[in-house]
């Protein structure tokens, strides 16, 4: 079975590190993928992530 979503780190690191997704199948999403950035800061869970998308989407809530 294949996986919906690919983990690669940046840096060797723990703190920052790229996913990317599959749409779901059977939506109006199936056959696209997204990639997004993520960080970990120092505080973390105590302090939120930063997460953003790396490539170009549309979506009223989301501006970067």
């Amino acid at each position: 079975m294949m996986s919906d979503y690919k983990v690669e780190m940046i840096n060797d690191g723990i703190q920052e590190f790229y996913v990317e997704f599959n749409g779901p199948k059977d939506s109006p999403y199936h056959g696209g993928v997204w990639k997004i950035r993520v960080e970990l800061p120092d505080a973390y869970p105590y302090k939120s992530p930063s997460i953003g998308f790396i490539n170009k989407i549309y979506h009223p809530n989301v501006d970067e």
